[in-house]
């Protein structure tokens, strides 16, 4: 019998060409989805705001990559036949699918890393102690290392490399054990993840907002639970196409849940920045926040610092909590909130002497004796 008369035995009919169907419907639509917040957050930054900083600059770069992550899997589906059973495949599509896997792997990592990074940055300009921002900026840190190593390590993982898809096992050499490497890096992502989200935790709950602005942010930060959710989902499915018998077929379901994790990462990531698309006010509160912030940060003083995170720190919770709450230019809550931005402004330099203010014309005219 041949292989190919036997993977039609495995397989129904059909199936393997529906899984593909359903994973380049789920590639494109979450890439548009991310793409789409992204724009979003570049008009909000660039153009309503007027001040981008690195962490959008970091989140383009993120995007960049997630377009070659999603072109990649494109690739592999329509070309190299992935999600098809390896019996199926030729000596030269298994082999092609192989080399394009090690690019898939590292564009996928440096993308949740380009990620959380951006997170982290919005973080430091919250930070109003020094603990919180040296928090953040070692975890910077530590995902920049993790990142280089993961470049270094993946084209090492055989020696030679092209041991790896020596599909005959006739190059001598040896490779590491790839199932654990991969588990490792995984975990770690999943790791940070978690670390992420209970970083800021101490910082939005000492800020005083009404009850349901904190119900919606809860609810912002459960969709970063969600993507963090998606990560384990893709560990799982990770475990099974490093554990099967057919990892052609299998793998079609952990770079499928890697486009998701990507994307919806991508949105979490931007949700925050998008408030200034709703509201007037949101827009002037976000722009003295971040001038506050930059006179801070040239002033050194401790008292400043703290201030321009604080302002941030209000600003994005205002930020969340409205946004998932409905809150929209001229309701109710943006009427009180613009009320509370004029509130905090300084009061206005009284004249130098006490005597009252002289009228000019035509002002005079009408004053009554």
């Amino acid at each position: 019998m041949s292989d190919n008369a036997f993977a039609l035995l495995m397989y129904p009919s059909g199936d393997e060409k529906a899984r593909q169907n359903v994973a380049v419907g789920a590639v494109v639509t979450m890439t548009l989805l991310g793409m789409a917040c992204v724009a979003l957050r570049i008009h909000t930054r660039a153009r309503i705001v007027r001040n981008m900083g690195n962490e959008d600059w970091t989140i383009i770069a993120a995007a960049i990559l997630t377009v070659a992550f999603a072109t990649q899997l494109l690739v592999a589906v329509k070309v190299f036949k992935m999600g098809y059973s390896g019996m199926s495949l030729s000596m030269e599509q298994a082999v092609a699918s192989s080399k394009l896997g090690l690019s898939i792997i590292v564009v996928y990592k440096s993308t949740v890393t380009l990620i959380k990074a951006s997170i982290l940055m919005i973080y430091l300009r919250l930070s109003v102690t020094k603990t919180f921002e040296w928090l953040c900026k070692g975890s910077i840190y530590l995902l920049f290392t993790y990142q280089a190593i993961v470049i270094i390590i993946v084209p090492l993982e055989c020696i030679p490399l092209r041991k790896m898809w020596d599909l005959s096992s006739h190059v001598p050499g040896h490779c590491i054990d790839t199932a654990t490497f991969y588990y490792i890096t995984s975990a770690f992502h999943i790791l940070m993840d978690v670390w992420i989200l209970l970083l800021p935790y101490k910082l939005i709950f000492s800020i005083p907002r009404p009850t349901r602005e904190k119900f919606a942010v809860y609810a912002v930060f459960g969709l970063g639970a969600f993507s963090t959710l998606c990560s384990v989902i893709r560990f799982h499915f990770l475990v099974v196409a490093l554990n099967s018998k057919d990892p052609y077929y299998d793998s079609l379901g952990v770079n499928v849940w890697s486009a998701v994790e990507v994307n919806v990462g991508i949105i979490c990531a931007s949700m925050p920045t998008l408030r200034p698309l709703l509201s007037r006010a949101q827009r002037v509160r976000t722009r003295h926040a971040l001038k506050v912030t930059e006179q801070s940060e040239g002033s050194f003083t401790p008292w400043s610092s703290r201030r321009g995170g604080l302002l941030q720190a209000k600003e994005m919770f205002i930020t969340l909590g409205t946004i998932t709450a409905g809150t929209f230019k001229g309701s109710r809550n943006s009427v009180r909130d613009e009320e509370q931005w004029r509130d905090e402004k300084p009061p206005p330099v009284p004249p130098k002497d006490g005597r009252e203010p002289r009228l000019s014309y035509p002002d005079v005219a009408h004053r009554k004796f």
